[in-house]
């Protein structure tokens, strides 16, 4: 394939050097979008993937149920304006615009996502929404320049947005991300969060106000996805978030790709790594390269490094994932839901957030019927982990039947669950010091990136930073420079390789 230099989004450099021998580890959308841009231009990429397709969790897969084709994702994603262009170039038409909302269901009311006011007074009743919005106002008459409490997650919440808010918006669903008590899950969950979720409660209901009076401060807040929006604008391939990193995939011909492959260790040695050591259907072997670039979970990727390191992988075993068990249901009705996704913050749901893949676009289920996929987090050991598939989907079923998004429990025509091991960390107070360790020994070895949600340890990861990333690895491996050099740590949105 041809080389071209990098797009303007990709802020392109010169090269320093001859193509460069790389080795991606992990196939996921981080690693395909780094393998796919570094083909390009002419770097021999090799790509190691321990699953049978690549994609990761923005594969999409096929389901048939009484001859019918439906499609689901391991997950919903979203893909956005930053790199429209980019996007377009992989699936051409078939990337489809959507302009529509989320919704949140708490204290069995189903309200917009973000909050409007308005809303919460029609559906929650006037005493409980004054309620709130007094005990934000008492919150700011007492502390009226005290935004956060770097010590404290509900401390600092529950300043920003008012005890009582935070007890019932944000507690629940914090507990069902993390499996943690609130007072033991670090800030940095909260401080992850504020890209999407506003750094000023008081300026997004200003902006809510100006988009009530003004068509043109709506269109920009749509347009900009602003946290003040009622509606936010973004694109979708027609066969599922999958399409894009299977186009990555195929335009990787002449690249060597090693799937249903996995990595035993990372040999060291005084100047970097030497190699990695793989193993494919019972035979081991070592493919070595300039430059290693991994999307691999960070305590696994501690655990790889040989000679080994006993206290780093301690420090590494103190690191731990959610699991999550993707509930899929096959529905007999042609739409269920009227939002991209709701987010529950009902204790009494296991969900933490159902979608439709549907809404996404029309080919992922047959016109009389649809599909509805909820995320239920689960830590190796607790109740929900040896829950029986049954016994889980009844309990969703039920929950959505007391919602109202289904009728009857029969509409449920077919189910089946995907686990998804390592799929969000979990930020226990304290876990900074112990992911900041492992880093700092990765970016000590010059030859050896991590990055993408799993290689970073970080949970808030969008499609959007995922492509930043991309961007910057490019950029560094193009300029033949250090690690030190890196402009690695500009992103708005907080992501970075080590």
């Amino acid at each position: 394939m041809s080389t071209r230099p990098l797009k303007k989004s990709e802020k392109s450099v010169a090269r320093t050097g001859q193509p460069k021998r790389i080795l991606v580890l992990g196939g996921g959308f981080t690693g395909l979008r780094v393998a796919f841009l570094l083909h390009r231009l002419g770097h021999h990429v090799t790509l190691v993937e321990r699953e049978a397709k690549p994609g990761g969790m923005v594969g999409t897969f096929e389901r048939v149920f009484s001859g019918h084709r439906f499609l689901f994702d391991f997950g919903p994603h979203l893909f956005f304006r930053e790199y429209l262009d980019e996007y377009r170039e992989l699936v051409g038409d078939d990337l489809l615009t959507l302009t529509d909302r989320f919704t949140m269901c708490v204290r069995g009311a189903v309200l917009s996502y973000p909050l409007r006011p308005v809303e919460m007074f029609l559906k929650m009743g006037v005493f409980l929404s004054a309620a709130y919005i007094s005990d934000f106002l008492a919150g700011r008459l007492f502390h009226p320049f005290e935004t956060h409490d770097p010590a404290s997650l509900d401390g600092s919440l529950s300043r920003r947005f008012g005890k009582k808010l935070f007890r019932d918006f944000y507690e629940p669903y914090i507990v069902k991300c993390c499996g943690l008590p609130v007072k033991e899950t670090d800030i940095q969950w909260a401080k992850e969060r504020e890209n999407v979720s506003g750094r000023s409660l008081v300026s997004n209901l200003l902006n809510k106000v100006g988009a009530a009076f003004s068509a043109a401060t709506r269109a920009r807040l749509r347009s900009t996805n602003d946290p003040a929006a009622s509606e936010i604008t973004a694109w979708y391939p027609r066969l599922g978030s999958g399409q894009l990193c299977d186009a990555m995939a195929a335009a990787l011909e002449g690249a060597e790709m090693y799937m249903k492959t996995t990595v035993e260790k990372i040999t060291l040695g005084s100047d970097g790594v030497r190699a990695a050591v793989v193993l494919q259907a019972g035979r081991e072997f070592s493919l070595e390269a300039d430059l290693i670039v991994s999307t691999i979970p960070l305590p696994l990727l501690a655990g790889l490094l040989d000679p080994p390191e006993p206290s780093m992988r301690e420090t590494a075993s103190s690191l731990r994932y959610r699991t999550v068990r993707l509930v899929n249901l096959i529905v007999d009705k042609p739409r269920a839901l009227d939002s991209l996704e709701l987010f529950s913050m009902d204790p009494s749901h296991l969900f933490k957030r159902a979608y439709e893949p549907k809404a996404m676009s029309p080919e992922m289920a047959p016109p009389h019927m649809t599909s509805l996929c909820l995320e239920v987090c689960c830590t190796e050991g607790d109740p929900v982990s040896k829950m029986s598939e049954r016994e889980i989907v009844e309990s969703c079923v039920e929950s959505l039947r007391g919602l109202g998004v289904l009728d009857d429990p029969a509409q449920v025509v077919d189910s089946f669950l995907v686990n998804l091991p390592w799929a969000y960390p979990i930020y226990h107070k304290g876990f900074e010091k112990q992911r900041s360790r492992i880093l700092e020994r990765i970016a000590g070895i010059p030859n050896l990136l991590t990055c993408g949600r799993q290689g970073i340890y970080r949970y808030h990861s969008m499609t959007n930073e995922v492509m930043e990333t991309a961007d910057s690895i490019v950029r560094f491996v193009e300029s033949g420079g250090t690690k030190a050099d890196a402009d690695n740590r500009r992103s708005p949105w907080g992501q970075s390789f080590y």
